[in-house]
């Protein structure tokens, strides 16, 4: 049956409408099977995000030995050789990390439990003494003695005042108490060791799938997004990551000269939020601020002031100087997507908010400039016709 163009339209639309109708009419086992679905591949995913990180160090090594050892029969050697010492680097920082954080972490909730009664006590008696806060001294107090230490005391507090308890023993544990995922973690270490093993023939393969399924220029678009995305979040992660290194090193540095307590945990702490943009510093800072606090208010003044400082160094000085390329967004814009990836995935949402947003940004505008150059616009063009006063000039008529 032949249709005419008309006709074939209306077909199209009815169609289009049919399926519309459908999809919401099944929304809840749409939406189901895409939760399960995603629970199923949850596993490769995590591997493929862990190889993505793996990777950067992986590359480092491989160009360090590749420059020794030339000969093509050695590449899967190589190869191999990196990847086993990217994941001793990776566990041996995680190692020391543990070994300063856990002990820190013991001796301040040992420290608060000691001096939280004193701590509100003084509190209380500043919010008596001011006016402002005296009506509100009697809540404060009995919230804060609400607080039941005695659940911290307990079985956790313990295990930790216990000689014969090591860290090996909290760690295994803590691995015993997760044995149910046992089998997800194992999948996504072997799925990513697979993946940057084979990193090679997976891209050719991929590309072949590119190739035969669209069109040459689509393929290349496609290839350039995959190219974009992946040294976007590749200078990204590793600007930042050298740039919190730094941040934790001139804390430490600053706390031991000011003889602020707790400075290895502290300054971790710092080092750490500052992964999280805009909001990150801040909940760093509070939370730091109050445990120092609670040693010392003038000491938590004084870090506060050095904090802040650090951060505009960090913010304007190093990051800058270690991130050769700006990611490029308009502040406007990361107070956009670091709101929106909070809202909709959290922490991650928020880690991965600014690298997916110059993505968009950097393509959008691409499109935007593609489309104007075809119309035969400028940027002299566009910026005189953001002068222009459309206002007063009599609107030109409209065909």
């Amino acid at each position: 049956m032949n249709l005419n163009i008309k006709e074939n339209e209306i077909l199209k639309t009815l169609l289009i409408g049919l399926g519309v109708f459908f999809i919401f009419w099944y929304m809840g086992n749409i939406l189901k099977f895409i939760r399960d679905f995603l629970k199923i591949i949850q596993p490769f995913i995590a591997g493929f995000m862990v190889a993505y990180i793996i990777n950067i160090p992986m590359n480092f090594f491989y160009r360090l030995i590749r420059e020794n050892y030339k000969d093509p029969q050695h590449e899967k050697t190589i190869r191999f050789f990196s990847l086993v010492l990217s994941w001793i680097s990776i566990i041996i920082i995680g190692i020391l990390l543990l070994n300063i954080l856990i002990p820190q972490i013991i001796n301040s909730a040992f420290a608060l439990t000691r001096k939280w009664p004193r701590f509100v006590e003084e509190i209380y008696s500043l919010m008596k003494a001011n006016s402002i806060t005296e009506n509100y001294a009697d809540d404060f107090y009995n919230m804060a003695n609400g607080v039941n230490w005695l659940s911290i005391n307990g079985p956790l507090f313990k295990i930790i005042k216990s000689k014969d308890v090591s860290l090996f023993t909290l760690t295994s544990s803590f691995i015993n108490s997760v044995g149910s995922s046992a089998v997800t973690v194992f999948t996504v270490i072997v799925f990513s060791i697979f993946v940057l093993l084979y990193k090679d023939t997976l891209a050719l393969h991929g590309n072949k799938i590119l190739y035969a399924f669209f069109k040459e220029d689509t393929g290349d678009y496609i290839n350039r997004v995959f190219s974009i995305s992946y040294h976007t979040f590749k200078d990204y992660l590793f600007s930042r990551l050298i740039a919190v290194a730094m941040l934790i090193i001139l804390t430490y540095i600053g706390m031991l000269i000011f003889r602020i307590p707790n400075a290895p945990m502290i300054s971790i702490l710092v080092g750490l939020s500052d992964l999280i943009p805009i909001f990150g510093p801040i909940f760093g800072a509070g939370i730091s601020a109050v445990l120092i606090f609670i040693e010392s208010p003038f000491k938590a003044l004084v870090f506060l002031i050095y904090d802040i400082i650090i951060q505009q160094v960090q913010e304007n000085v190093i990051y800058p100087a270690i991130a050769n390329a700006q990611v490029g967004l308009p502040a406007v814009w990361v107070l956009a997507s670091v709101t929106i990836g909070g809202s909709l995935f959290g922490i991650i949402g928020m880690l991965v908010s600014i690298p997916v947003a110059s993505v968009l940004y950097t393509l959008a505008h691409e499109k935007i400039d593609a489309r104007l150059i075809k119309k035969g616009y400028t940027m002299e063009d566009i910026i005189n016709k953001k002068k222009k006063d459309f206002h007063k000039e009599p609107a030109d008529e409209i065909d």
